[in-house]
C-alpha cells in the first residue's frame, strides 16, 4: 500500500488528512500576526510546525508527534495556548487520527487538547465545540460571531 500525498491549495493532502499552513495576512501589527502554521515536504518527510500562542496567552503548552507508514514520514511540533481566542494558522491532526490511517507513532510529545476548531474569517476568533458543548453545525443560521458580528457563513473549520 503506497501512501497518497497531494498538493492542494495551501498545503497537503496526505492519506486523507490535512495539513495547511497559514499565517495572518494583514499590515497591522495584532494579535493573530503571532500565530501561524507551516508545512514543509521534503522527499518522503514532511514537517509541520505551528504556533497557537501569542502574547496574551498565559496557559501555553506544547505537544507534537512524529508518524509513519510505508516510507513517508510526517514530524509535527505545535506551540500551543490553552487559553487561546484567536489563531491565523490551521491545527494540524491529532495523533490518534493518524493512527486510525494506520499510521505508526515513534514519537510523541503531550497531547492535541482542541477537537473541532472553527474560525472567524472577520476577526480570527475561534469557536470550540469542545468548550462551547454545541457542535458548530448544529447552530443556528442567524447564530453570528460575538466578537464582531460577522454571520455564521464567515467561518471556517480549521481543524
Amino acid at each position: 500500500m503506497t501512501v497518497e500525498i497531494l498538493k492542494i491549495p495551501g498545503g497537503l493532502e496526505v492519506d486523507g488528512l490535512m495539513l495547511l499552513r497559514g499565517k495572518c495576512g494583514c499590515t497591522s501589527l495584532a494579535k493573530c500576526c503571532y500565530s501561524w502554521s507551516k508545512v514543509k515536504q521534503k522527499g518522503s518527510d514532511i514537517v509541520v510546525e505551528a504556533k497557537l500562542s501569542a502574547p496574551d496567552t498565559k496557559d501555553n503548552f506544547e505537544w507534537g508527534y512524529t508518524v509513519s507508514k510505508d516510507g513517508v514520514t510526517v514530524n509535527v511540533a505545535v506551540e500551543d495556548a490553552r487559553d487561546k481566542e484567536i489563531y491565523s494558522g490551521y491545527i494540524p491532526p491529532a495523533a490518534a487520527e493518524w493512527e486510525s490511517q494506520g499510521w505508526t507513532v515513534s514519537e510523541k510529545t503531550g497531547e492535541r487538547e482542541d477537537s473541532v476548531v472553527w474560525r472567524c474569517a472577520m476577526c480570527k476568533w475561534l469557536y470550540k465545540e469542545n468548550e462551547e458543548g454545541t457542535s458548530f453545525e448544529e447552530l443556528p443560521d442567524d447564530w453570528k460571531c460575538p466578537t464582531c458580528g460577522a454571520p455564521k457563513g464567515e467561518f471556517e473549520k480549521i481543524s
